[in-house]
């Protein structure tokens, strides 16, 4: 049995980010996987060590800040999982929660879960539009969408993603993203596992050989 988390699907799920979970689920049973997917959100109570894959989406910055929030309880158990090199994704603004801390656009400071070396400082201005990339760890071009307020991240944290925007985006070609054993992070939002099968296949890849790895 394959189990899933799909964490606070109900407040970081802005542009369709459930579809990524129900992508995988049917990837990994057309592998001949018995899958179970578990929602869980603010208040409930769970076990992160049950669980061989994690998924979080994107969120408005007032539903990120509800997150983190409700998170830190978990805070130990979570690090503690993902150190074990359980898979994991989180998209959009969902991976800021991996830095040390998040400053608004009132200059406000807020903790985050410190498990990276690198704080997200944002401004009244939002960073949309098309665009592909490449991942250091595929060979493939990848395809997606971002819509985040902009500002910028600074830190010492290795960055797996390199942004080319398409037209009509707003924003320049970066480096962007977060790595951590099997845990990746990035700005890219919505059905990014849907767009992208060579993605998909590579966390499919990644959820049955785990734990051996």
């Amino acid at each position: 049995m394959i189990r899933i988390l799909h964490l606070y699907h109900d407040l970081m799920n802005l542009y369709g980010d459930w579809a990524n979970v129900a992508a995988l689920e049917h990837e990994l049973t057309a592998r001949g996987c018995e899958v179970c997917v578990e929602k869980k959100s603010v208040g409930d109570d769970f076990d992160f060590e049950i669980y061989d894959f994690i998924y979080i989406g994107s969120g408005t910055e007032r539903s990120l800040l509800a997150c983190m929030r409700d998170i830190t309880r978990h805070k130990d158990a979570l690090l503690k999982r993902i150190d074990t090199g359980v898979p994991m994704l989180a998209t959009g603004n969902s991976h800021e929660l991996f830095g040390k801390a998040v400053t608004d656009i009132e200059g406000n400071r807020h903790e985050m879960l410190s498990l990276l070396d690198f704080e997200t400082t944002r401004l009244n201005t939002r960073v949309t539009g098309d665009c592909i990339c490449k991942a250091s760890f595929l060979d493939d071009t990848l395809i997606g969408f971002i819509n985040r307020a902009g500002g910028s991240q600074t830190g010492d944290v290795k960055r797996p993603f390199s942004i080319e925007p398409q037209e009509g985006a707003n924003f320049k070609a970066c480096a962007e993203g977060i790595e951590y054993k099997n845990l990746l992070g990035t700005y890219i939002t919505g059905p990014i596992l849907v767009r992208n099968p060579p993605l998909l296949q590579f966390f499919g890849n990644k959820i049955a050989l785990f734990p051996s790895e």
